[in-house]
């Protein structure tokens, strides 16, 4: 695998490690790298989406994903035929279609050929996906910027970091900016536990936008 040079000489040795363990997995269609770890060496962690040729990623994509957390790594398991029973895939379809900055590692990117049509119906299950996850999970860190980048490309805004989605949302969507809490930009990484509940009318006003 072809070293990135945004990535220090030990995060290049990890990925390999990791890519390596994903491509032992069964049904492993493509392997995709996104955010700031692909375009700066001032990145805060490596987002990695592992696509497979089946309906349900394997239990295993879990072990490497806490294997690998420690060092910062966030790897996903998706599958690109959930499109035909999950509403909410035509969001992460359209987004990962629209972002330049995403890096193939291994096999085919699954939607080269795909396109689709998104309502406010379809954004709004998103968020309510993200937000229950999150909830249930106490997985909080990125469901301000996940939340706020769904909102973004269902107007065919497609935002490069956090502190872009952050900015963008707000002048796009300004009556609803005015419930994010007043240091949203802290809550872009440091959402918790203790201070998720914070977001929660940000959420409720954004679900009833979008549905009324």
């Amino acid at each position: 695998m072809e070293k990135v040079s945004y990535l220090t000489k030990r995060d290049n040795i990890l990925l390999e490690k990791a890519i390596n363990e994903i491509k032992r997995l069964s049904n492993v269609y493509g392997i995709l790298q996104i955010g700031s770890s692909t375009y700066s060496k001032n990145y805060h962690d490596i987002d990695i989406i592992v696509f497979f040729d089946k309906i349900l990623p394997p239990p295993e994509i879990s072990k490497i994903n806490k294997k690998y957390s420690k060092y910062n790594f966030y790897i996903e398991g998706n599958s690109f035929k959930d499109q035909k029973i999950d509403r909410g895939a035509k969001i992460f379809i359209k987004f990962l279609s629209h972002l330049k900055t995403k890096r193939l590692l291994y096999g085919k990117y699954p939607y080269k050929n795909v396109r689709v049509s998104v309502n406010k119906i379809d954004v709004a299950y998103n968020i309510r996906y993200h937000y229950n996850f999150a909830l249930y999970t106490q997985n909080y860190e990125n469901i301000l910027s996940v939340s706020m980048n769904t909102m973004l490309a269902y107007k065919s805004i497609f935002p490069k970091n956090k502190e872009e989605t952050l900015n963008l949302f707000k002048k796009t969507y300004p009556k609803l900016a005015k419930f994010l809490p007043k240091n949203a930009k802290f809550y872009l990484r440091h959402t918790n536990k203790s201070n998720f509940k914070d977001l929660y009318k940000f959420f409720q006003k954004s679900l009833e936008f979008l549905i009324r």
